[in-house]
């Protein structure tokens, strides 16, 4: 059996407070097979970032990895030394992150930027990483890609600079991408264009792609495998199709109703009350309990395990939920 491009097992990733560590990744296991787009969905704040961050040696400071295993394409990364990883970041691992203005750098060129991965990682001289540049913008639609190449962030629409990301990920056909809340602020043409990109990649190059995202409707477009994220723990994980056709946690099936829909003439998007608990004192049950209508005694006291419900649906719920 084929080992995934991406294992996840019992990571931990926490946070020093006030009172004490805040453990805002809590026990998760993922796995992100090769060729196949995996969604991580949940509110803001749920842990999908620092889960990202960990997996890419990115974690910053005071925040640490507390205990878990992260094997990337049969490597254990936990075990690498600062410059191994660095060596693994841009080259077979990538990230795009959500706010392409932040990540790149206002006083160089978008073209230098993205030619610098490729004089880094595959040592091309300036004027073939120049012209591999321009080359990755024409590939992911940036429109009069030479000129573009000199272009400053500052001058860049959104959606172009997120394309420019894109370009710089793909530079040197990663084996794994993860993209962080890739279309967040674009509108509806940009946000499709984006995800026929990160689709293409997967389809030309076999790239394994973690999409981090909160919107389910992203998810039901591109993904094969989605798992869902609350209060710092795997909820629920299935296939794309079993999971939109038959959700068995409350959380996922709180998410989907709230998805607006064409078919129905509901007046007011339905909500999930309640807010999410506090993670450097978390509920000694259930994190879902105070805001689940399912919720019975033994939810607030005891931690549901991850168990599966057959063909490989897994769920965090003592409940059989139904829609």
């Amino acid at each position: 059996m084929e080992e995934p491009t991406l294992a996840i097992r019992g990571l931990r990733a926490a946070f020093p407070g006030r009172t004490g560590l805040v453990t805002a990744v809590d026990g998760v296991d993922l796995t992100v097979p090769h060729g196949t787009i995996v969604g991580l969905v949940g509110e803001s704040g749920c842990g999908k970032s620092v889960t990202a961050l960990s997996v890419m040696g990115l974690l910053p400071p005071p925040g640490r990895v507390l205990e878990g295993r992260l094997r990337f394409a049969g490597q254990d990364l936990l075990t690498l030394s600062p410059k191994a990883w660095r060596k693994l970041r841009g080259d077979r691992m990538a990230m795009i992150f959500q706010d392409p203005m932040t990540s790149l750098n206002p006083v160089y060129s978008v073209g230098r930027q993205v030619a610098e991965v490729l004089r880094l990682h595959r040592g091309l001289t300036r004027p073939q990483a120049r012209q591999q540049t321009i080359g990755l913008f024409r590939q992911v639609g940036i429109p009069d890609p030479a000129a573009r190449y000199d272009a400053y962030p500052r001058q860049l629409s959104g959606g172009l600079r997120q394309r420019v990301m894109i370009a710089m990920a793909m530079a040197c056909h990663p084996q794994l991408l993860i993209a962080d809340e890739p279309t967040t602020a674009l509108d509806g043409t940009i946000q499709a264009q984006i995800l026929r990109l990160m689709d293409q990649l997967r389809r030309d190059h076999g790239t394994a792609v973690l999409l981090i995202t909160h919107n389910m409707g992203v998810v039901a477009q591109v993904c094969d495998l989605v798992y869902v994220m609350y209060a710092g723990q795997i909820v629920e994980a299935a296939e794309t199709f079993s999971l939109f056709a038959a959700p068995r946690h409350p959380y996922t099936l709180g998410l989907l109703r709230a998805i607006p829909s064409l078919e129905t003439e509901q007046e007011r998007l339905d909500t999930i009350p309640g807010v999410v608990p506090d993670l450097a004192d978390p509920p000694p049950g259930c994190r879902f309990c105070p805001r689940c209508a399912w919720a019975g005694p033994e939810c607030a006291q005891a931690m549901p395990p991850l168990t599966d419900r057959g063909e490989g649906h897994l769920v965090r719920c003592f409940r059989e939920v139904t829609p």
